[in-house]
């Protein structure tokens, strides 16, 4: 029997993921999700979590240096608070 953390590793092996479908696929809160992950990200050694980051949907700018993993709130250039999440996977190499 798989615990949930590892049914989350295992999904973000397959996949590219943001907070909200990971919190649907697995039924719990977004902030639960990113306890998680931040514990999956130090237990998968030698793999990686890749980080695709928010970017914001008005003016592009991508939130490249962010070590946060969850959704900013505002856009440092335009202020713009329309912000694609970041998205995750685990690096299979």
């Amino acid at each position: 029997m798989l615990t949930l953390r590892k049914k989350i590793a295992e999904a973000l092996k397959e996949e590219l993921f943001d907070l909200r479908e990971i919190s649907k696929r697995f039924g719990i809160k977004e902030r639960e999700v990113l306890d998680h992950l931040k514990h999956i990200e130090k237990s998968i050694h030698p793999k990686r979590l890749i980080v695709e980051p928010a970017s914001c949907k008005r003016c592009g700018f991508a939130f490249k240096k962010r070590t946060r993993l969850n959704t900013p709130g505002r856009c440092p250039v335009c202020r713009s608070e329309q912000i694609s999440p970041p998205r995750f996977k685990i690096n299979n190499s």
